[in-house]
């Protein structure tokens, strides 16, 4: 493979991007492996801490240092005939929480074939591009093809376990124990709290109990028509053995979901989120992210009756 240049990268053409693109390749490769997405100010900070880039006053300059490092990975997949997931999209706007839509029409590779036609499924693409940032394993390959320094990870983030780690299987227990109070709240509160599942779609009011074509019966279940959300929930008190298990029912459920949307002729856009009100360990965290499951904690009295 030849080597790169990154004054191939088009964005680069000036002295300051120029200078500051290849430094911002390692950031987005640390916050990557750490698993958390960060707005322009803290890009721009970072480039000043790291590197001693001074901060420029218009944040919005610093989309195009993002778009840059788009540039030099369609580049390398390009190279690799490979997609490589759009680590720019993990620089998000701090206002909405979300990534620009330059994020897609910048990575042609990587959301090749995608359905795109409408503002609900560029954001769903959008969300998926995010996750596949976090659990994509090659970044220090990546970094060896385009000549970045590689930065260690903060401590405490989700690579606490390693990228390619086994990750043990939760203990499963002999038969079920009654619904606790806790768990019979947190489900009404899911179900009766659509505004807090906007992130997968504008929903009515969800059910409980909703019984899928398995046999399965969900926590919670949300429907507009055009998409469907399946949710798992975890109370507090529950074991890590417990919660992780909620990882792998979430997988479950995700892929009936769709299954039932394909039987039906329907998009299958079904979604599975594991909810909890508290936040799980390092090796829950590694199993959501390796496992690409959705997950969100709810606030501590949503368990309270």
């Amino acid at each position: 493979m030849e080597k790169f240049d990154w004054s191939k990268v088009e964005f680069a053409r000036t002295r300051w991007r120029s200078q500051v693109i290849p430094d911002a390749l390692p950031i987005l490769i640390r916050w990557a492996q750490e698993g958390e997405a960060h707005s322009y100010s803290d890009l721009a900070q970072e480039l000043h801490d790291t590197f001693g880039h001074e901060i420029k006053p218009r944040k919005d300059l610093y989309g195009t240092v993002a778009g840059g490092v788009a540039q030099a990975l369609q580049w390398l997949s390009d190279q690799w005939e490979e997609p490589i997931p759009p680590l720019h999209a993990i620089v998000i706007n701090k206002a909405t929480k979300h990534p620009g839509e330059g994020a897609i029409t910048i990575s042609p590779r990587y959301f090749a074939g995608k359905k795109l036609d409408t503002e609900e499924e560029k954001r769903a693409h959008l969300r998926e591009a995010m996750e596949d940032v976090f659990t994509y394993p090659d970044w220090d390959r990546v970094a060896r093809a385009l000549g970045a320094t590689m930065l260690t990870p903060a401590t405490g983030a989700v690579l606490e376990v390693a990228a390619d780690a086994p990750l043990p299987l939760p203990k499963v227990q002999d038969g079920g124990k009654p619904e606790s109070d806790e768990h019979k709240a947190l489900k009404a509160w899911v179900a009766s709290h659509p505004e807090e599942f906007v992130d997968y779609g504008s929903f009515p009011a969800g059910t409980n109990e909703k019984v899928l074509s398995s046999g399965d019966r969900l926590d919670a279940h949300f429907d507009n028509g055009r998409h469907r959300l399946a949710v798992e929930v975890k109370a507090s008190k529950c074991s890590e053995d417990e919660l992780q298990r909620g990882v792998y029912q979430a997988v479950k459920y995700r892929a009936i979901v769709r299954a039932e949307q394909k039987a039906m002729r329907h998009v299958p856009n079904g979604e599975a989120v594991l909810v909890c009100t508290r936040a799980p360990n390092s090796e829950t965290r590694a199993l959501i992210r390796r496992l690409q499951v959705r997950f969100q904690q709810a606030p501590l009295e949503a368990e309270q009756a």
